[in-house]
């Protein structure tokens, strides 16, 4: 499984969990909204009631979070990524609106499958009036299955659709040779956010089972099926999916990439699961020559092979098509009962939203989920020039240069993994902006009339654009994310950081604002994927992208003992109820967050060497601009429903320690508010790594 290392996942997460219900941000109303100032600090977030030496996140943004009312249809407010996706939601909206009308843009690729897209997710009457006709008939080959090779037939079927049962197939790098493209089996097919929502049994696991099987009932209701055969399959679908977790790997383990690179040709998947017909399935899946493999969870296809035998053949039916049923409703492609259902099962349980978003922001991420490169080209010709682009990659190289300069000062790395970690720093990628080569959509068909039939078709021609990579030669100028995108992330196989237009913005950033404010915002988020690289997980990949040791034995058994401080320290937070975070959970990104905040300060200050000092910023000096800039990009209203949830799945620590969590480890903070020792914010023992 790739370990891609992304700024921000939180919004990630739950899209995935319920992409008919997303967090995006929605633009707060005159009295919430913050009165930001050319300078790039906005003084009317603090809370200055509060001293920056006891808690750095509250005063930055303490004074906006006291004001501040989260709108009904939103679980949580980022300020500066809401800011800018909710300028990009508008400037996407306008774009696939004029295609949709006809107006088709002449510098714009494909903007008659845009509008197509668009038109058809906006179509809410159009859903209602086709009603039930596209799943029944979507349903008839699962209704049709009659034995385990037939199963594995439409297991294939609907894996080619991105429907995923049972497990997820894709394309992923050899981790052993970056240059090979190979097949990657994960573990998958539960409905529940994560495999543990199945395995405890404490009230509150207890509650979500419970509430989770009578959504499960509610929906097959809605769907037609009779309520004591609709209860019957609930209890028969949860027990599946139950089974399932049981195989899984926690999160935790999932972040081991020793572990989760297991390279099998196809005799090895059917000596992993024999009853599973996977010759049948590869057909069916439209890739039937793929022999080259590697398995996140090997046991998952153990018990997948038992499973076959075990269990009965409708409850397969069953379980398959409530997860045609489930990714059909949270793409809003069913009748708004289904929508509705969907919605409060997820807000009264993971996200505490009171009201479902907009359907035109829902539609504006479905288009570009389905077109992605070609409305973000569009938004790339409108919204990003080349003096931002310029100016960003001048603030990435310095931020590589401080990185450079770190790696020589660290006085725990041996001289030979230091030269090996220069080379690896010397050979990083930068992708800034959007894509050189733009992607090909020619094949796609879009169905205006039917959103059902155009998701599905979008999704198959993803998953068969993917699948085609493997055993091809590696194409290196691929993205993750398309332009519009508010985040930005590091890929180890690929040893590269890709910051795409969406997130090179005012407020994060902005060629009007200083460069303490610019260093702290964005500057620190370029540093931080930078310092992905050198990770827990990224410090596994060499300089080529191959899972491979570098480390010397005293280098690493330094590195894993910094790194134990890190989880003790996050270990020791708590959020909404007294949860607890996951300090090896959250390990990678909170060396990453580290590590990112001190490279920007670095940068910052070696770009103002031998110039005379800078101003001061809304009253502050250049150094606490610096550190406010930072904290004021995070700063985040959130409900307590959503704060759960994340603490479980989501490998980011909330954005209160994001910003606390590093600085009271970093002197340069400490010296820049003169903070005494004995403050909240000076650790008696501070964690250091990069």
């Amino acid at each position: 499984m790739r370990i891609t290392s992304w700024t921000l996942t939180a919004t990630a997460v739950l899209a995935a969990l319920s992409a008919g219900c997303r967090t995006a941000p929605v633009a707060a109303g005159p009295a919430a909204s913050p009165t930001s100032e050319p300078a790039g600090i906005d003084p009317s977030l603090l809370d200055r009631s509060v001293s920056p030496c006891d808690d750095f996140y509250q005063f930055a943004c303490g004074g906006w979070l006291a004001r501040y009312t989260l709108p009904p249809d939103k679980s949580a407010y980022a300020l500066s990524f809401t800011q800018i996706d909710d300028r990009n939601l508008e400037v996407l909206r306008a774009i696939a609106e004029q295609d949709a009308a006809g107006h088709l843009d002449p510098r714009d690729r494909y903007p008659q499958k845009v509008g197509d897209f668009w038109a058809a997710c906006m179509d809410e009457q159009g859903v209602e009036e086709r009603g039930l006709e596209d799943l029944h008939q979507a349903w008839a080959p699962i209704d049709a299955v009659a034995d385990a090779d037939a199963l594995g037939e439409e297991i294939g079927a609907l894996h080619r659709q991105g429907v995923y049962p049972a497990f997820r197939v894709g394309s992923e790098q050899d981790a052993r040779n970056a240059t090979q493209v190979i097949g990657e089996i994960a573990q998958g097919g539960l409905s529940l956010p994560d495999r543990d929502y199945y395995l405890k049994d404490d009230p509150a696991s207890v509650a979500i089972q419970q509430a989770y099987r009578a959504y499960l009932e509610k929906m097959l209701q809605l769907a037609g099926e009779p309520a004591a055969q609709a209860g019957a399959e609930a209890e028969a679908i949860y027990g599946l999916e139950h089974t399932l977790a049981e195989a899984q790997w926690s999160r935790v383990e999932l972040r081991d990439p020793q572990r989760t690179y297991n390279r099998v040709d196809l005799a090895g998947l059917v000596r992993l699961a024999p009853r599973f017909p996977w010759r049948r399935y590869l057909r069916s899946l439209g890739h039937p020559g793929l022999e080259a493999w590697t398995v996140t969870t090997p046991k998952a296809l153990e018990q997948l092979d038992g499973l076959i035998a075990s269990v009965p053949l409708e409850t397969w039916r069953a379980y398959l098509r409530w997860r045609l049923l489930s990714g059909m409703a949270g793409e809003r492609a069913l009748p708004r009962a289904f929508t509705e259902a969907r919605f409060a099962f997820l807000s009264k349980t993971f996200t505490g939203a009171k009201e479902l978003e907009p359907r035109w922001k829902h539609c504006v991420r479905t288009t570009e989920g389905a077109l992605g490169e070609a409305l973000g080209q569009a938004f790339a010709v409108r919204s990003f020039g080349e003096e931002g682009k310029e100016r960003s990659r001048a603030l990435v190289a310095g931020i590589e240069a401080a990185m450079a300069r770190d790696l020589d000062a660290v006085s725990w790395m041996d001289a030979g993994t230091r030269r090996a970690a220069r080379q690896k720093l010397s050979r990083v990628v930068n992708k800034i902006g959007y894509p050189d080569r733009w992607r090909d959509y020619d094949a796609l068909r879009v169905d205006r009339s039917s959103l059902f039939q155009s998701t599905l078709a979008a999704e198959a021609f993803e998953v068969n654009r993917d699948l085609d990579k493997i055993g091809k030669p590696l194409d290196r100028s691929e993205w993750l994310l398309a332009p519009p995108a508010v985040n930005a992330y590091y890929d180890p196989p690929l040893n590269e950081i890709v910051f795409p237009a969406g997130i090179l913005q005012p407020p994060f950033f902005s060629v009007a604002a200083p460069d303490a404010v610019n260093f702290g915002a964005i500057g620190m988020v370029m540093g931080h994927e930078l310092t992905h690289g050198f990770d827990d997980q990224g410090r596994q990949y060499d300089a080529d992208g191959n899972l491979r040791d570098w480390w010397s034995p005293s280098s690493e058994q330094e590195f894993k003992r910094r790194a134990a401080c890190v989880v003790d320290q996050f270990d020791g937070y708590t959020i909404a109820g007294g949860t607890k975070l996951n300090g090896k959970l959250t390990l990678g990104e909170n060396i990453a967050d580290l590590g990112g905040v001190k490279l920007a300060l670095a940068a910052y200050r070696a770009a103002g060497r031998g110039k005379p000092p800078g101003p001061e910023v809304a009253g502050f000096t250049p150094d606490q601009a610096f550190f406010l800039g930072f904290a004021q990009a995070w700063c985040t209203a959130s409900r307590p429903e959503r704060e759960r949830l994340l603490a479980s799945v989501d490998p980011h620590s909330p954005p209160r320690f994001r910003v606390d969590g590093p600085l009271s480890n970093l002197p340069a903070f400490q010296e820049a508010f003169s903070c005494p020792a004995g403050s909240k914010m000076v650790r008696a023992e501070r964690c250091e790594l990069w």
